[in-house]
């Protein structure tokens, strides 16, 4: 199974678009006079191609030059239908990137420009900090595109794993997080993006993460129809996909999985010199334990062997979830003791308790005292932490009065606690156990 190439390095910052082929008997052939394409290439079925459709636009000496209400300043890649420049809106003052349509593809294709063009609207929709926003599209002197928001420094997680080699598991788990909320952003809004790679992941310059190229995303509703054409890069592919089971959210975090391994160790977890081989590692082999290539905490090693996972169900349900849990890794939670101690430290008061309850009674004006409780529970899976003190016994009486309090405060609210066997009125907040920081308790105990 290889591809012919129709286009260079791809606007994302590397590979160039392929055609899968199939040969006859299920088998897999090289196009003549094809090279084999590297496993980071994108691949799509069923596209036209253009050998020189990338290099086109590139040459046409669109520099310095005014496209419709846009200067043209400088180069930023290309990809197999369509060029990026740098540019300025002249109307509002702005930079952006604009993505400019190859002419003479389109004069091929007619019909491109409206898949082109789908990229555009697929995403619009999307406004979230880790995606690239898409601003505009348009047409003037005979060309068609889209216009971006520019990142400055505008450099490719692939470039940068490129220069600069793995990156430490916490950096890589935060980016890999970051990520996940930009996924889950999209399977929200019904999409699937089918191309998470380095190559698709914008750094600005202060190293956050904006998800990029939603030139092979698909609504999901369509995906469950069948019929669309299998797409996304080899390397970065999900083992159903090669069983011809459409994309879905848990396919773009197999690929994110493959992504975050190759950022913790430099490498990818299946290599192969052929397409067809490295299909059958996917399918068949197991995933390499990362702590065998790079120092990884068990945590980060253990979310990272789920998300590549040979069965989809044994994934993460969501791109949230994974978000989730990689947070918990970032946030290295402390044991109760030592979280309350720092959220009181340099308070007037005392602390009193073991394990998961304790009492801080705090100094307040006029010579009062006030007692905090802070208690740790569980409810199935999930854990918490409640910041509580006591108002006064739970009168039935008083009920419809602790509602309308309820209705005008604006931090913490009024309950009904179990304290030393009795039911009490307290004013409480609640945190998620894994994910509170001691500043969260400390504001909830002043």
């Amino acid at each position: 199974m290889f591809g012919r190439e129709v286009g260079g390095k791809d606007a994302g910052g590397g590979g160039v678009a392929v055609v899968l082929e199939q040969a006859p008997g299920g088998g897999s052939r090289r196009p003549r006079g094809a090279r084999r394409p590297a496993m980071e290439e994108t691949i799509l079925q069923g596209a036209g191609s253009r050998a020189d459709a990338a290099g086109a636009v590139a040459t046409q000496g669109l520099l310095g030059r005014r496209l419709g209400q846009y200067q043209i300043e400088s180069f930023l890649g290309q990809g197999s239908m369509a060029c990026v420049y740098r540019a300025r809106h002249l109307g509002l003052g702005r930079p952006c990137a604009l993505k400019i349509m190859d002419a003479g593809l389109e004069e091929e294709q007619p019909g491109l420009r409206a898949q082109f063009w789908a990229e555009a609207r697929a995403a619009a929709n999307l406004v979230h900090p880790h995606v690239v926003t898409i601003h505009n599209l348009g047409s003037a002197s005979g060309r068609h595109f889209i216009e971006m928001e520019y990142v400055p420094g505008g450099q490719t997680l692939r470039e940068t794993l490129v220069r600069s080699g793995p990156l430490e598991p916490l950096r890589a788990a935060e980016l890999a997080r970051q990520i996940a909320l930009a996924l889950g952003a999209a399977h929200d809004s019904g999409m699937v993006h089918r191309d998470v790679k380095p190559a698709n992941v914008l750094l600005t310059l202060e190293g956050k993460a904006k998800l990029a190229d939603f030139g092979l995303v698909r609504r999901l509703d369509d995906l469950a129809r069948g019929g669309a054409p299998l797409a996304g890069t080899p390397s970065f592919m999900a083992p159903e996909l090669f069983q011809g089971t459409p994309a879905s959210a848990r396919t773009d975090i197999y690929a994110l999985g493959v992504l975050l391994f190759h950022c913790l160790s430099g490498r990818l977890p299946f290599t192969a010199d052929r397409v067809s081989e490295l299909i059958q590692l996917h399918l068949k082999q197991p995933a390499p334990d990362i702590r065998e290539h790079a120092p990884v905490p068990d945590p980060l090693a253990e979310i990272l062997a789920r998300t590549l996972a040979k069965a989809p169900d044994d994934r993460f349900a969501s791109a949230a979830e994974l978000a989730r849990a990689l947070q918990i890794v970032l946030h290295r939670p402390l044991d109760t003791e030592t979280l309350v101690r720092e959220a009181a430290s340099g308070l007037d008061g005392f602390i009193q308790g073991a394990r998961d309850t304790f009492r801080v009674i705090l100094s307040l004006p006029g010579d009062r005292l006030q007692e905090v409780v802070i208690e740790g529970t569980e409810d199935g899976d999930e854990r918490h932490l409640t910041v509580f003190s006591v108002c006064g016994p739970a009168d039935p009486s008083y009920y419809s009065y602790a509602l309308e309090l309820n209705g005008q405060l604006t931090y913490g609210s009024i309950s009904i606690h179990h304290v030393l066997g009795a039911p009490m009125f307290v004013m409480s907040r609640t945190f998620p156990r894994d994910s509170v920081r001691a500043e969260d308790v400390r504001d909830a105990l002043i």
